[in-house]
Protein backbone atom coordinates (compact mmCIF):
# COMPACT_ATOMS: atom_id res chain seq x y z
CA UNK A 1 0.00 0.00 0.00
CA UNK A 2 0.94 3.55 -0.62
CA UNK A 3 1.89 5.57 2.57
CA UNK A 4 -0.57 8.55 2.50
CA UNK A 5 1.97 11.49 3.14
CA UNK A 6 1.08 13.90 6.68
CA UNK A 7 0.99 16.52 3.65
CA UNK A 8 -2.17 16.17 1.84
CA UNK A 9 -4.36 15.12 5.65
CA UNK A 10 -2.75 18.42 6.57
CA UNK A 11 -3.99 19.94 3.54
CA UNK A 12 -7.25 18.18 3.82
CA UNK A 13 -8.13 19.56 6.80
CA UNK A 14 -7.80 23.41 5.70
CA UNK A 15 -10.48 25.38 3.92
CA UNK A 16 -9.49 27.14 1.06
CA UNK A 17 -10.94 30.49 0.01
CA UNK A 18 -10.63 30.66 -4.00
CA UNK A 19 -12.31 32.07 -7.19
CA UNK A 20 -14.13 29.08 -8.91
CA UNK A 21 -13.20 28.29 -12.41
CA UNK A 22 -16.17 27.13 -14.29
CA UNK A 23 -15.30 24.12 -16.34
CA UNK A 24 -17.31 20.90 -18.00
CA UNK A 25 -14.47 18.56 -17.32
CA UNK A 26 -12.19 18.05 -13.97
CA UNK A 27 -9.67 15.99 -12.37
CA UNK A 28 -8.67 15.38 -9.14
CA UNK A 29 -6.64 12.64 -7.16
CA UNK A 30 -7.47 9.54 -5.30
CA UNK A 31 -5.80 7.33 -2.75
CA UNK A 32 -6.67 3.51 -3.07
CA UNK A 33 -6.73 1.74 0.19
CA UNK A 34 -7.36 -1.77 0.19
CA UNK A 35 -8.51 -1.87 -3.75
CA UNK A 36 -11.09 0.89 -2.97
CA UNK A 37 -10.98 4.82 -3.91
CA UNK A 38 -10.84 7.59 -1.92
CA UNK A 39 -11.31 10.90 -4.07
CA UNK A 40 -10.24 14.22 -3.13
CA UNK A 41 -12.93 16.66 -3.26
CA UNK A 42 -13.67 20.43 -2.75
CA UNK A 43 -16.53 21.02 -1.00
CA UNK A 44 -17.96 25.06 -1.06
CA UNK A 45 -19.01 26.87 2.34
CA UNK A 46 -21.35 29.28 2.26
CA UNK A 47 -18.92 31.77 2.41
CA UNK A 48 -17.41 30.16 -0.56
CA UNK A 49 -14.20 28.84 0.35
CA UNK A 50 -13.44 25.51 0.31
CA UNK A 51 -13.29 22.56 2.49
CA UNK A 52 -10.96 19.97 1.10
CA UNK A 53 -11.86 16.20 2.37
CA UNK A 54 -12.05 12.09 0.92
CA UNK A 55 -14.59 11.00 -0.31
CA UNK A 56 -15.34 7.49 -1.20
CA UNK A 57 -16.00 6.91 -4.59
CA UNK A 58 -18.96 3.76 -4.84
CA UNK A 59 -20.30 2.97 -8.38
CA UNK A 60 -22.69 0.12 -6.11
CA UNK A 61 -24.85 2.90 -4.56
CA UNK A 62 -27.52 5.83 -5.34
CA UNK A 63 -27.06 8.91 -2.75
CA UNK A 64 -24.29 11.48 -1.65
CA UNK A 65 -23.38 11.05 2.16
CA UNK A 66 -21.87 13.50 4.30
CA UNK A 67 -20.87 12.76 7.84
CA UNK A 68 -22.29 14.83 10.28
CA UNK A 69 -19.97 17.39 10.82
CA UNK A 70 -19.16 18.29 7.08
CA UNK A 71 -23.14 18.30 6.74
CA UNK A 72 -23.41 21.34 9.29
CA UNK A 73 -20.74 23.19 7.98
CA UNK A 74 -22.38 23.48 4.75
CA UNK A 75 -25.39 24.47 6.54
CA UNK A 76 -27.86 21.92 4.28
CA UNK A 77 -29.99 21.84 6.51
CA UNK A 78 -30.84 25.48 6.06
CA UNK A 79 -31.63 23.81 2.48
CA UNK A 80 -28.46 25.00 1.08
CA UNK A 81 -27.43 23.04 -2.18
CA UNK A 82 -24.49 21.14 -1.91
CA UNK A 83 -21.93 22.23 -3.98
CA UNK A 84 -18.36 20.86 -4.28
CA UNK A 85 -15.47 20.46 -7.06
CA UNK A 86 -13.77 18.10 -8.54
CA UNK A 87 -10.50 19.72 -9.76
CA UNK A 88 -11.97 22.41 -12.05
CA UNK A 89 -15.60 21.51 -12.35
CA UNK A 90 -18.49 22.56 -9.98
CA UNK A 91 -21.24 19.54 -9.16
CA UNK A 92 -24.32 20.90 -7.75
CA UNK A 93 -26.84 18.53 -5.92
CA UNK A 94 -30.08 19.62 -4.22
CA UNK A 95 -30.17 19.62 -0.45
CA UNK A 96 -32.92 16.54 -0.54
CA UNK A 97 -30.58 14.19 -2.36
CA UNK A 98 -27.52 14.52 0.50
CA UNK A 99 -28.17 12.33 3.54
CA UNK A 100 -26.24 13.04 6.64
CA UNK A 101 -24.18 10.26 8.26
CA UNK A 102 -23.99 10.72 12.36
CA UNK A 103 -20.64 11.09 14.21
CA UNK A 104 -17.49 12.72 13.00
CA UNK A 105 -15.70 11.56 10.00
CA UNK A 106 -15.25 8.29 9.81
CA UNK A 107 -11.51 6.89 10.19
CA UNK A 108 -9.82 3.82 8.14
CA UNK A 109 -6.38 4.63 10.10
CA UNK A 110 -4.83 7.50 11.87
CA UNK A 111 -4.00 9.14 8.64
CA UNK A 112 -7.01 8.40 6.50
CA UNK A 113 -10.50 10.73 7.24
CA UNK A 114 -13.27 10.15 4.84
CA UNK A 115 -16.16 12.64 4.89
CA UNK A 116 -18.61 11.96 2.17
CA UNK A 117 -19.56 9.14 -0.64
CA UNK A 118 -19.36 10.06 -4.08
CA UNK A 119 -22.13 8.06 -5.51
CA UNK A 120 -23.21 6.34 -8.83
CA UNK A 121 -26.25 8.76 -8.57
CA UNK A 122 -24.09 11.94 -9.31
CA UNK A 123 -21.10 9.75 -11.52
CA UNK A 124 -24.43 8.80 -14.11
CA UNK A 125 -24.27 12.05 -15.49
CA UNK A 126 -20.52 12.28 -16.61
CA UNK A 127 -18.49 10.30 -18.41
CA UNK A 128 -15.79 9.13 -16.07
CA UNK A 129 -12.19 8.24 -16.01
CA UNK A 130 -10.68 6.26 -13.44
CA UNK A 131 -6.54 6.14 -13.83
CA UNK A 132 -5.79 3.63 -11.37
CA UNK A 133 -2.01 3.72 -12.54
CA UNK A 134 -1.87 7.45 -12.16
CA UNK A 135 -4.00 7.79 -9.26
CA UNK A 136 -6.60 10.18 -11.14
CA UNK A 137 -10.77 10.32 -10.79
CA UNK A 138 -11.63 12.71 -14.34
CA UNK A 139 -15.18 13.64 -14.79
CA UNK A 140 -16.05 15.58 -18.47
CA UNK A 141 -20.15 16.66 -19.30
CA UNK A 142 -19.01 16.70 -23.08
CA UNK A 143 -17.12 14.93 -25.47
CA UNK A 144 -16.05 14.06 -28.60
CA UNK A 145 -13.14 11.47 -28.70
CA UNK A 146 -13.63 8.22 -28.13
CA UNK A 147 -12.04 6.87 -24.76
CA UNK A 148 -8.72 4.45 -25.53
CA UNK A 149 -9.33 0.50 -24.87
CA UNK A 150 -11.50 -2.42 -25.74
CA UNK A 151 -15.27 -0.97 -25.71
CA UNK A 152 -17.70 -2.86 -23.58
CA UNK A 153 -21.65 -1.64 -23.44
CA UNK A 154 -23.70 -2.25 -20.44
CA UNK A 155 -27.28 -1.76 -19.01
CA UNK A 156 -27.50 0.35 -16.33
CA UNK A 157 -30.82 1.05 -13.41
CA UNK A 158 -31.09 4.98 -13.26
CA UNK A 159 -32.43 4.61 -10.01
CA UNK A 160 -29.25 3.17 -8.63
CA UNK A 161 -26.29 4.16 -10.96
CA UNK A 162 -25.44 0.23 -11.11
CA UNK A 163 -23.78 -1.00 -14.10
CA UNK A 164 -23.96 -4.85 -15.66
CA UNK A 165 -22.18 -5.96 -18.66
CA UNK A 166 -21.96 -9.07 -20.10
CA UNK A 167 -19.74 -12.20 -19.28
CA UNK A 168 -18.84 -15.31 -20.86
CA UNK A 169 -17.18 -17.76 -18.23
CA UNK A 170 -16.79 -21.70 -18.80
CA UNK A 171 -18.69 -20.98 -22.00
CA UNK A 172 -21.60 -19.63 -20.12
CA UNK A 173 -23.58 -16.30 -20.62
CA UNK A 174 -24.26 -14.42 -17.46
CA UNK A 175 -24.22 -10.54 -16.40
CA UNK A 176 -22.01 -9.13 -13.73
CA UNK A 177 -21.86 -5.76 -12.26
CA UNK A 178 -19.14 -3.28 -12.51
CA UNK A 179 -18.54 -2.34 -8.94
CA UNK A 180 -15.55 -0.16 -8.23
CA UNK A 181 -16.26 0.55 -4.21
CA UNK A 182 -15.80 -3.33 -4.08
CA UNK A 183 -12.99 -4.38 -3.20
CA UNK A 184 -13.03 -7.69 -4.56
CA UNK A 185 -14.89 -9.74 -7.07
CA UNK A 186 -17.72 -11.63 -5.41
CA UNK A 187 -19.62 -14.06 -7.06
CA UNK A 188 -23.02 -15.73 -6.31
CA UNK A 189 -22.01 -19.24 -4.90
CA UNK A 190 -24.55 -21.56 -6.76
CA UNK A 191 -23.29 -20.24 -9.59
CA UNK A 192 -19.76 -20.98 -8.77
CA UNK A 193 -20.54 -24.60 -7.74
CA UNK A 194 -21.97 -25.10 -10.76
CA UNK A 195 -18.00 -24.06 -12.40
CA UNK A 196 -16.26 -26.20 -9.80
CA UNK A 197 -18.25 -29.28 -10.91
CA UNK A 198 -16.61 -29.50 -13.99
CA UNK A 199 -13.13 -27.43 -12.68
CA UNK A 200 -12.57 -28.76 -9.13
CA UNK A 201 -8.35 -26.92 -9.69
CA UNK A 202 -10.19 -23.46 -9.66
CA UNK A 203 -10.94 -23.45 -5.87
CA UNK A 204 -8.69 -22.15 -3.73
CA UNK A 205 -9.65 -22.37 -0.41
CA UNK A 206 -12.40 -21.19 2.17
CA UNK A 207 -12.85 -18.46 3.82
CA UNK A 208 -12.73 -14.88 2.70
CA UNK A 209 -8.51 -13.29 3.18
CA UNK A 210 -6.63 -10.24 2.45
CA UNK A 211 -8.80 -8.07 0.12
CA UNK A 212 -11.39 -10.75 -0.30
CA UNK A 213 -12.72 -10.49 3.76
CA UNK A 214 -13.69 -6.61 2.22
CA UNK A 215 -17.08 -6.73 4.32
CA UNK A 216 -15.36 -7.64 7.60
CA UNK A 217 -18.95 -8.67 8.84
CA UNK A 218 -17.64 -11.70 10.47
CA UNK A 219 -20.65 -13.44 9.68
CA UNK A 220 -20.84 -16.96 7.16
CA UNK A 221 -21.18 -14.75 3.77
CA UNK A 222 -16.90 -14.82 4.23
CA UNK A 223 -16.46 -17.61 6.67
CA UNK A 224 -17.57 -19.77 4.67
CA UNK A 225 -16.89 -18.48 1.28
CA UNK A 226 -15.36 -20.39 -1.63
CA UNK A 227 -12.31 -18.86 -2.57
CA UNK A 228 -11.84 -19.56 -6.53
CA UNK A 229 -9.86 -18.34 -9.32
CA UNK A 230 -11.28 -18.56 -12.91
CA UNK A 231 -8.82 -18.80 -15.76
CA UNK A 232 -11.09 -16.58 -18.37
CA UNK A 233 -13.74 -14.40 -18.23
CA UNK A 234 -14.82 -12.68 -21.31
CA UNK A 235 -16.73 -9.16 -21.52
CA UNK A 236 -17.90 -8.92 -25.03
CA UNK A 237 -14.39 -8.31 -26.87
CA UNK A 238 -12.22 -8.09 -23.31
CA UNK A 239 -10.64 -10.74 -22.02
CA UNK A 240 -9.81 -10.93 -18.24
CA UNK A 241 -7.35 -13.40 -17.15
CA UNK A 242 -6.49 -14.90 -13.83
CA UNK A 243 -9.39 -13.58 -11.72
CA UNK A 244 -10.04 -14.12 -8.12
CA UNK A 245 -12.83 -13.73 -6.70
CA UNK A 246 -14.52 -14.89 -3.37
CA UNK A 247 -18.05 -17.28 -4.26
CA UNK A 248 -19.90 -16.00 -0.87
CA UNK A 249 -21.39 -17.94 1.96
CA UNK A 250 -25.18 -17.90 3.18
CA UNK A 251 -24.83 -15.07 5.44
CA UNK A 252 -27.10 -12.91 7.23
CA UNK A 253 -25.93 -9.91 6.25
CA UNK A 254 -29.77 -9.14 5.20
CA UNK A 255 -32.48 -8.77 7.06
CA UNK A 256 -34.69 -12.27 6.21
CA UNK A 257 -31.77 -14.46 5.44
CA UNK A 258 -32.44 -13.11 1.68
CA UNK A 259 -29.59 -14.42 -0.41
CA UNK A 260 -27.05 -11.02 -0.97
CA UNK A 261 -27.67 -11.64 -5.04
CA UNK A 262 -31.27 -11.80 -5.41
CA UNK A 263 -31.16 -8.28 -3.11
CA UNK A 264 -28.78 -7.56 -5.47
CA UNK A 265 -29.55 -7.98 -8.19
CA UNK A 266 -33.10 -5.87 -7.95
CA UNK A 267 -30.36 -2.52 -7.39
CA UNK A 268 -29.43 -3.73 -11.12
CA UNK A 269 -31.18 -2.92 -14.70
CA UNK A 270 -31.11 -7.49 -14.95
CA UNK A 271 -30.57 -10.25 -12.56
CA UNK A 272 -26.29 -10.55 -11.87
CA UNK A 273 -24.35 -13.30 -10.58
CA UNK A 274 -22.13 -10.80 -9.29
CA UNK A 275 -19.73 -8.07 -9.09
CA UNK A 276 -15.94 -7.15 -10.50
CA UNK A 277 -14.29 -5.83 -8.04
CA UNK A 278 -11.38 -3.56 -7.38
CA UNK A 279 -8.90 -6.94 -7.54
CA UNK A 280 -9.57 -6.56 -11.66
CA UNK A 281 -10.57 -3.11 -12.53
CA UNK A 282 -7.36 -1.85 -10.85
CA UNK A 283 -5.24 -3.29 -13.53
CA UNK A 284 -6.89 -0.93 -15.79
CA UNK A 285 -7.57 2.90 -16.78
CA UNK A 286 -11.90 2.40 -16.90
CA UNK A 287 -13.82 5.14 -18.86
CA UNK A 288 -17.11 4.59 -18.12
CA UNK A 289 -19.61 6.35 -20.34
CA UNK A 290 -22.88 6.97 -18.85
CA UNK A 291 -24.72 8.87 -21.20
CA UNK A 292 -23.64 6.19 -24.17
CA UNK A 293 -23.89 2.94 -21.93
CA UNK A 294 -20.15 2.36 -23.27
CA UNK A 295 -17.13 1.55 -20.64
CA UNK A 296 -14.13 1.49 -22.18
CA UNK A 297 -11.25 -0.49 -20.48
CA UNK A 298 -7.18 0.04 -21.32
CA UNK A 299 -4.96 -2.27 -19.59
CA UNK A 300 -2.16 -0.77 -17.96
CA UNK A 301 -0.88 -3.74 -15.97
CA UNK A 302 -0.74 -7.70 -15.88
CA UNK A 303 -3.45 -9.22 -14.09
CA UNK A 304 -2.61 -10.08 -10.21
CA UNK A 305 -2.32 -13.69 -9.45
CA UNK A 306 -1.43 -13.79 -5.95
CA UNK A 307 -2.77 -11.35 -4.09
CA UNK A 308 -4.54 -13.63 -1.87
CA UNK A 309 -1.33 -15.00 -0.75
CA UNK A 310 -2.03 -14.48 3.08
CA UNK A 311 -1.90 -15.40 6.36
CA UNK A 312 -5.43 -17.09 6.53
CA UNK A 313 -7.35 -15.63 9.14
CA UNK A 314 -10.76 -14.47 8.09
CA UNK A 315 -11.41 -10.82 10.09
CA UNK A 316 -14.31 -9.13 11.80
CA UNK A 317 -14.07 -5.28 12.57
CA UNK A 318 -15.93 -4.21 15.74
CA UNK A 319 -15.29 -1.55 17.94
CA UNK A 320 -12.51 -0.45 16.39
CA UNK A 321 -10.58 -3.59 16.39
CA UNK A 322 -9.92 -6.24 14.44
CA UNK A 323 -11.08 -9.76 15.42
CA UNK A 324 -10.32 -13.19 14.37
CA UNK A 325 -13.52 -14.69 12.81
CA UNK A 326 -11.99 -18.23 11.21
CA UNK A 327 -9.42 -19.82 10.08
CA UNK A 328 -9.07 -20.16 6.21
CA UNK A 329 -8.71 -23.52 4.98
CA UNK A 330 -7.27 -25.09 2.06
CA UNK A 331 -7.70 -28.44 0.79
CA UNK A 332 -9.71 -28.85 3.77
CA UNK A 333 -7.23 -27.96 6.97
CA UNK A 334 -7.08 -24.76 8.81
CA UNK A 335 -4.12 -22.40 7.48
CA UNK A 336 -2.97 -21.30 10.53
CA UNK A 337 -2.30 -22.51 14.06
CA UNK A 338 -2.53 -21.42 17.52
CA UNK A 339 -4.96 -18.59 16.99
CA UNK A 340 -8.75 -19.32 17.54
CA UNK A 341 -11.82 -17.56 16.83
CA UNK A 342 -12.44 -14.17 19.08
CA UNK A 343 -9.00 -13.30 19.29
CA UNK A 344 -8.46 -9.61 18.73
CA UNK A 345 -5.23 -9.02 16.43
CA UNK A 346 -3.15 -6.43 17.85
CA UNK A 347 0.29 -6.22 15.52
CA UNK A 348 1.24 -7.81 12.54
CA UNK A 349 5.11 -7.70 12.83
CA UNK A 350 5.43 -4.14 13.36
CA UNK A 351 2.24 -3.01 12.37
CA UNK A 352 0.30 -1.75 14.79
CA UNK A 353 -3.75 -2.58 13.73
CA UNK A 354 -5.40 0.05 16.07
CA UNK A 355 -3.71 2.66 13.73
CA UNK A 356 -4.15 1.16 10.45
CA UNK A 357 -6.40 1.38 7.73
CA UNK A 358 -7.81 -1.74 5.89
CA UNK A 359 -5.26 -2.04 3.26
CA UNK A 360 -2.77 -1.61 5.52
CA UNK A 361 -4.14 -5.04 7.14
CA UNK A 362 -4.40 -7.03 4.01
CA UNK A 363 -0.59 -5.82 3.39
CA UNK A 364 0.74 -6.74 6.39
CA UNK A 365 -0.80 -10.01 5.95
CA UNK A 366 -0.20 -10.80 2.29
CA UNK A 367 3.34 -12.41 1.09
CA UNK A 368 5.06 -15.24 -0.29
CA UNK A 369 3.67 -18.78 0.72
CA UNK A 370 5.83 -20.11 3.39
CA UNK A 371 7.01 -16.57 5.02
CA UNK A 372 6.19 -16.41 8.80
CA UNK A 373 4.12 -13.21 10.41
CA UNK A 374 4.73 -12.15 13.62
CA UNK A 375 1.33 -11.97 15.32
CA UNK A 376 0.01 -10.40 18.86
CA UNK A 377 -3.02 -11.29 19.59
CA UNK A 378 -5.06 -10.69 22.48
CA UNK A 379 -7.10 -13.64 23.84
CA UNK A 380 -9.35 -13.40 27.81
CA UNK A 381 -7.53 -10.24 28.28
CA UNK A 382 -3.83 -12.11 27.96
CA UNK A 383 -1.29 -11.14 25.14
CA UNK A 384 -0.18 -14.06 22.98
CA UNK A 385 2.49 -14.01 20.42
CA UNK A 386 2.18 -16.65 17.21
CA UNK A 387 4.34 -17.03 14.44
CA UNK A 388 1.77 -17.82 11.27
CA UNK A 389 3.12 -18.64 7.70
CA UNK A 390 1.56 -16.82 4.86
CA UNK A 391 -0.41 -19.72 2.47
CA UNK A 392 -0.48 -19.18 -1.14
CA UNK A 393 -4.50 -18.87 -1.80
Amino acid sequence: MRSIPLAITSLLALPLCQAEAASITGTTTFLLDGNRMYAELGFVRADGCVHQALAFVDMGSPTMALRESLYEELQLALHRPLRFKVGDLVIEVPDRDVTKEPGAPSSLGSQLKVEGTFPAGILQKYRVQIDYQRRTLTLSQHHASIPKGVAVSFQINEATGLIAVPANIDGKAYWITVDNGSAYTWIRQSTARIWLRSHPDWERGTGAVGPSNMMMSGDSTETDGTLLRIPEVSLGALLLESVGALAVGSGHLLPGNVDLFDWYSQKNAVPVIGWIGGNVLQAFQLTIDYPSRTSYWLRQKDPESRELDSVGLTLRYTNHSFVVAAIATKNGKPTVEGVLPDDKLIKVDQLDTGTATWGAIYDALHGKPGEARSLILERNGQRLAIDAKVTGF
